[in-house]
């Protein structure tokens, strides 16, 4: 079992030395997005990505993307706050493109 948390620590530094965020973290921006959003965002959005701390927010439609276009820093600040780590520092914001049904 020693070899194995030796891979594990070395394969964790390896990840953060790429800029990859710490796996638990990524977690719970996903799973807990309503919460930590907050309204409106919460709802409207969701994470579509993170590379190198830029958050990817998919929104249904164009006014809802101009809208947060004008909230990024607040909502950045927001994510840390309550992360508790500055996992995202940028946010690139794209509407989702649905497919049409028959």
């Amino acid at each position: 079992m020693r070899d194995l948390e030796r891979v594990g620590g070395f394969l964790d530094r390896v990840l953060r030395g790429l800029g990859m965020p710490d796996p638990l973290d990524l977690n719970r921006l996903v799973d807990g997005w309503e919460d930590l959003a907050g309204e409106p965002w919460g709802t409207r959005s969701q994470p579509a990505g993170l590379d190198g701390g830029e958050l990817v927010v998919e929104v249904d439609d164009g006014s809802i993307a101009t809208l947060l276009t004008y909230q990024r820093e607040a909502l950045i600040g927001r994510l840390e706050r309550r992360l508790g780590t500055p996992l995202v520092t940028s946010i690139k914001i794209r509407v989702a493109r649905h497919k049409k049904g028959l």
